[in-house]
């Protein structure tokens, strides 16, 4: 059975905010999340983080889904040695301590709130995200490429330079993260870059559908390098 916990950052706590109102916070978000190839999940561990502000203008839920007990394991250690950390300069309320970014997780997810709790938007943190096995890359570039959507996305780009390259595809996006109901692939194009910001096309690729359904939502993007 799943074990779900949730953890609050001392500064939170001592700005009034309850527990309780975590855990409203935290139950909201869990269902949300659903893992990658729905891989199985020994536990779920929640974060209620602050923002380095007194008082804070935007807390962060960060939950950490967690494979198999070894990877709990690996994150308890982690969790411990941050807690000790803070606890060692938490000296005067104006002393900044360190927050629990970056502990290591399966899946991390950085869940941002408005100042009354409620959820503004969930996003993927773990930087396997970009990690696209070959076979699925070239399935999802396929999908784009023989779609209606980019036949017509190509109509209104007639002048695009040949040299931008071709589509790739460059990151997993959870359901939480895209609204779509199902784990998606973004492919990007490139239509313009100059040397500084590039514009182009995202389209997320459901690799489970078939045909022009595999391609659920396009939408125009810009980026700037580095």
């Amino acid at each position: 059975m799943e074990v779900t916990e949730l953890q609050v950052h001392p500064r939170v706590l001592q700005q009034g905010i309850a527990q309780a109102a975590a855990q409203r916070v935290f139950d909201t978000a869990l269902p949300k999340i659903q893992p990658f190839r729905e891989h199985a999940v020994h536990s779920t561990v929640g974060v209620l983080d602050w923002d380095h502000r007194l008082p804070s203008k935007q807390l962060t839920l960060r939950v950490h889904v967690l494979y198999d007990g070894e990877a709990r394991g690996r994150f308890d250690q982690a969790l411990q040695r941050r807690q000790e950390e803070i606890t060692s300069r938490d000296l005067y309320p104006e002393f900044d301590v360190p927050d629990f970014a970056g502990l290591p997780a399966d899946e991390a997810y950085d869940v941002e709130l408005a100042g009354t709790l409620e959820i503004e938007a969930m996003r993927l943190t773990s930087p396997w995200r970009r990690d696209v096995a070959e076979e699925d890359a070239t399935a999802a570039i396929d999908a784009v490429r023989t779609s209606t959507v980019f036949s017509d996305v190509k109509k209104q780009e007639i002048g695009r330079s040949a040299a931008l390259g071709d589509l790739e595809a460059v990151a997993w996006t959870p359901p939480c993260e895209s609204g779509q109901a199902a784990w998606t692939l973004d492919v990007w194009w490139l239509t313009a870059f100059d040397g500084r910001i590039g514009r182009g096309w995202s389209f997320l690729v459901d690799p489970a559908a078939e045909g022009d359904a595999r391609v659920l939502a396009s939408r125009e993007f810009t980026v700037r390098a580095g």
